[in-house]
């Protein structure tokens, strides 16, 4: 029964082979890995401001861009993106909430959300909506590295896409940053 549910909820209720289930559990692996790192590697990082760099989409299709964050406040950031992805360009635009992680310098969890826009030139949705304007809600919550020695970022966060126009869906994306740290 849970099985069931599971696939229900997450997989839209379409029954995947065994083929799929396997890549799906490398890809939680290697997610769980790569925070396991971040979390061990955060001794000796110091905050930022700004960085500039480029952010990327893993899920329903590859997303990726031009991407900068400020922090506005000690526990408020502004994080924008020019969005390239198969068919068109998009914006994106956060509000985030960041604090750090206690006993990790360097290392801070976030959580907002925003707004993406994104202009088609080809078919973006089960071949429909061709040349057309998309716009999606958005939350995000995930974790921010600054390097103590070097002026580089990560950032990894769970990123869910609310599109509203012209079609309603969801999509849950894995959103990898790496930046670099203007000041």
């Amino acid at each position: 029964m849970r099985v069931q549910v599971y696939y229900q909820y997450f997989c839209n209720g379409k029954n995947y082979s065994s083929k799929a289930k396997i890549m799906f559990m490398k890809k939680i692996s290697v997610l769980l890995f790569a925070f396991i790192c971040l979390a061990v590697a955060a001794a000796n990082a110091q905050t930022y401001q700004t960085a500039l760099g480029a952010k990327f989409y893993s899920g329903d299709g590859s997303i990726g861009g031009v991407n900068i964050r400020h922090s506005t406040a000690m526990h408020t950031a502004l994080e924008g993106s020019l969005l390239f992805f198969n068919g068109g360009i998009g914006l994106e635009g956060l509000y985030e909430y960041q604090a750090p992680i206690n006993g990790a310098e360097g290392l801070q969890y976030f959580v907002g959300g925003g707004a993406m826009i994104g202009f088609g030139t080809g078919p973006r949705y089960r071949d429909q909506y061709n040349n057309s304007t998309t716009f999606a809600l958005r939350l995000t919550g995930g974790v921010d590295y600054k390097f103590a020695d070097a002026p580089i970022d990560i950032s990894l966060g769970l990123d869910p896409f609310f599109y509203l126009a012209p079609y309603t869906g969801s999509n849950l994306a894995l959103g990898i940053g790496l930046r670099y740290v203007i000041k």
